[in-house]
């Protein structure tokens, strides 16, 4: 437990030091924050993948897959949704829209074409690609807030949110193909969060 402390209070002090370097804290979390998306994506895949593989145990590990991507189907058409909502917010041109089609890999796909300057380009590689992880996080969330907060009586609205936010759970994630997508846009996109996170730390309010 002392030990325990002890890195904790080395680790603060190394991020006050830190923090007191207003360009240095705002390059590290201009490089850092894109990899922390990614890094949050592969844990919440772990846990997915942990799911299936107890579904595995009790039915055919074919019969856990198919269950997770056709018993839920609406989270698979929300992923597509979201990418083609964040696609038309930040400018670029949608080419095509699948929100439930199995080909290969993939159990849908959205898509687009980028339009605008080079920064918006870079936008829009980065929130679109990475769209099911900021709209999943709050469908999961709305859904399970309102079973909370839902009376005893509304046990078929309570059922019906449940299985939304479980099917959004098991889709919320970006595919190896949105992750391409996520890593063109990176470069500029650090040098984006960088003139955004410097004025931010020199007026305290990081």
């Amino acid at each position: 437990m002392d030990k325990i402390k002890e890195i904790l209070s080395t680790i603060v002090d190394y991020y006050n030091k830190i923090h007191d370097i207003p360009v240095l804290y705002a390059l590290i979390i201009a490089v850092l924050l894109p990899f922390v998306i990614i890094a949050v994506g592969y844990f919440i895949e772990l846990i997915q993948e942990s799911l299936i593989l107890g579904l595995s145990m009790m039915l055919a590990p074919k019969a856990a897959t198919a269950i997770v991507n056709y018993a839920f189907f609406p989270g698979v058409m929300i992923h597509e949704m979201a990418h083609a909502f964040l696609a038309v917010i930040t400018g670029a041109e949608i080419t095509e829209v699948a929100l439930f089609k199995h080909v290969d890999e993939s159990l849908g796909h959205v898509n687009f074409r980028n339009r605008g300057n080079i920064v918006l380009v870079a936008l829009q590689n980065i929130f679109t690609s990475s769209a099911p992880m900021f709209v999943g996080a709050v469908v999961v969330y709305g859904c399970f807030y309102w079973i909370h907060i839902l009376g005893s009586g509304m046990l078929w609205l309570k059922i019906i949110l449940g299985y939304v936010g479980v099917s959004m759970f098991f889709h919320m994630t970006m595919s190896k193909a949105d992750i391409k997508v996520y890593m063109k846009g990176i470069p500029l996109f650090i040098v984006i969060l960088f003139i955004v996170a410097l004025p931010l730390r020199l007026f305290g309010v990081i």
